[in-house]
C-alpha cells in the first residue's frame, strides 16, 4: 500500500463523484423515505474517508489513458513565469483560496464567541429540570434573545434554549433532539465537511453539498428520535416543531450549530421523512445498499488511473538497434528521462532512450517504476 500522485488524483476524483450522487439522488426524493438520509451520509462519509487515504495496493487495476491525461499533464507542465508552470501556479491559487475559507470560517467563530459572552441569561425552573432528566453531559444556557434551540460546542457541549412557556413533552422533544446530535458527534461531522469544503473551494459542488450534508444531519437525527417511535410520539415531536418554526426569525447562529428548525423548504423534507411509510422495497434497499457502498469503497483502492502514450519515431529506432545497458545507479539519480515501452506484452524500461531492463507488470505499482511514463510500439487497439 504506497502514495503515489495517480491514486491521490484517483481519491479527488472519486470524492466529487460522490459529491455529484449526492447531490443528484438528495433532488431526486430519495430522502424523503426513512433511513436513506442515513444511507446518503454513509455515501459522503466513504467518500471523505476515500479522499484522506488516498493508497492504491498491490494487484491494482491500471487504467491507462492514451489521450485525456497526457493533455492534461503537457497543460499542467506548461511553463508560464519562469520556474513557475501552469500546475504551480493553479497550486498556489488553491492553497491561497483554501486559507481564506479556513480564516472566514474562524472568524465567524470567534465573533461568535464573542457574542455569546455578552448573551443574557435567565433561569427557568421548568427547563433546567426537564434538561436534568438528561444527564450532565452538556452544559446549559437559557437566554430571552435567543430565538430557537440548538447545540453547539466540540468538545463541551452547550445547548442553548429560548426562554419561553412550552408544555413538559415540547421541552422533552427538544432536548431529545439536541442531545442526539451530541451523541451522534454531528458538530465533529459538520467541521470536518466544512474542512473539505475549504478544500474544494473551486468546486460549486462542495458548497451546495453543504447545506445538503447539514438536511442529512437533521434527518438522521429525527429518524433517531422520534422515527421508530409509535403514531403518538411522532405527532407529538411534529407539533413541537411546528411550534418552533411560528417562532422563526433571521438570527443567525454559529456555523457548526445544530438547529432544531430550519427554513420551509428543509422543514417540508423532514416532515415528508417523518411521515413516509417504509415498505418493504424500501426495507431491502436499506439493508443491501450500504454493503455495495462499502463494497465499491474498499474496490476502489484497486483501481489507478495512469497517463500512456507512444513513442516517437526515434525512440522506437533506438530500441529496435538496441543500445547498451546503463549504469543501474542512473535508475534513482539524476534527471534523465525515463519511460516504460510495452512492446508484445512485455514492459521495457529505458533511461535517456537506452534500453535498461524488462519488468514484470506486477512491478509498475511499487517505487521506483510507480512514477514512469508507459508508452506502446503497439498502436492498435482502443485509445482513450
Amino acid at each position: 500500500m504506497h502514495i503515489t500522485a495517480y491514486s491521490v488524483i484517483v481519491s479527488v476524483l472519486l470524492y466529487n463523484v460522490s459529491l455529484l450522487a449526492v447531490y443528484l439522488l438528495r433532488r431526486s426524493g430519495a430522502v424523503r423515505a426513512k433511513h436513506a438520509s442515513s444511507l446518503l451520509l454513509l455515501l459522503t462519509l466513504l467518500a471523505v474517508v476515500r479522499l484522506l487515504t488516498p493508497f492504491d495496493v498491490h494487484g491494482s487495476r491500471v487504467i491507462r489513458s492514451y489521450k485525456v491525461l497526457p493533455a492534461i499533464e503537457r497543460a499542467l507542465t506548461f511553463p508560464l513565469l519562469g520556474p513557475f508552470n501552469l500546475g504551480r501556479i493553479l497550486l498556489i491559487v488553491w492553497a491561497a483560496g483554501t486559507l481564506f475559507f479556513v480564516l472566514r470560517d474562524l472568524s465567524a467563530q470567534l465573533r461568535f464567541l464573542r457574542a455569546e459572552k455578552e448573551l443574557p441569561l435567565c433561569e427557568n425552573e421548568q427547563i433546567s429540570r426537564i434538561a436534568a432528566e438528561f444527564g450532565k453531559g452538556f452544559a446549559l444556557k437559557i437566554s430571552p434573545e435567543i430565538d430557537l434551540p440548538y447545540v453547539t460546542g466540540l468538545f463541551k457541549p452547550v445547548i442553548y434554549v429560548p426562554d419561553i412557556e412550552l408544555s413538559e413533552q415540547e421541552w422533552r422533544n427538544i432536548f431529545l433532539h439536541e442531545t442526539q446530535h451530541i451523541r451522534s458527534l454531528d458538530e465533529w461531522k459538520k467541521l470536518l465537511f466544512r474542512g473539505i469544503r475549504a478544500l474544494f473551494w473551486w468546486n460549486p459542488l462542495a458548497h451546495v453539498s453543504g447545506k445538503d450534508i447539514d438536511l442529512l444531519i437533521e434527518l438522521q437525527c429525527d429518524n433517531r428520535v422520534a422515527g421508530k417511535g409509535d403514531l403518538d410520539e411522532q405527532e407529538a415531536y411534529l407539533r413541537t416543531m411546528l411550534t418552533l418554526m411560528r417562532r422563526r426569525t433571521e438570527a443567525k447562529t454559529p456555523a457548526l450549530a445544530a438547529r432544531m428548525i430550519g427554513k420551509g423548504e428543509e422543514m417540508q423534507i423532514r416532515f415528508e421523512a417523518l411521515l413516509a411509510k417504509e415498505t418493504k422495497r424500501s426495507r431491502v434497499l436499506n439493508r443491501v445498499l450500504p454493503i455495495l457502498m462499502v463494497a465499491a469503497f474498499f474496490a476502489s483502492y484497486f483501481v489507478i488511473l495512469q497517463p500512456a502514450g507512444f513513442p516517437s519515431s526515434e525512440e522506437v529506432k533506438d530500441y529496435q538497434e538496441g543500445n547498451t545497458a546503463i549504469d543501474y545507479t542512473e535508475l534513482f539519480n539524476g534527471d534523465a528521462p525515463k519511460y516504460i515501452l510495452i512492446e508484445d506484452s512485455e514492459y521495457h524500461l529505458y533511461i535517456d532512450g537506452k534500453y535498461f531492463c524488462t519488468l514484470f507488470e506486477e512491478s509498475l505499482s511499487y517505487p521506483p517504476y510507480q512514477d514512469i511514463p508507459i508508452i506502446e510500439n503497439d498502436k492498435g487497439g482502443d485509445e482513450t
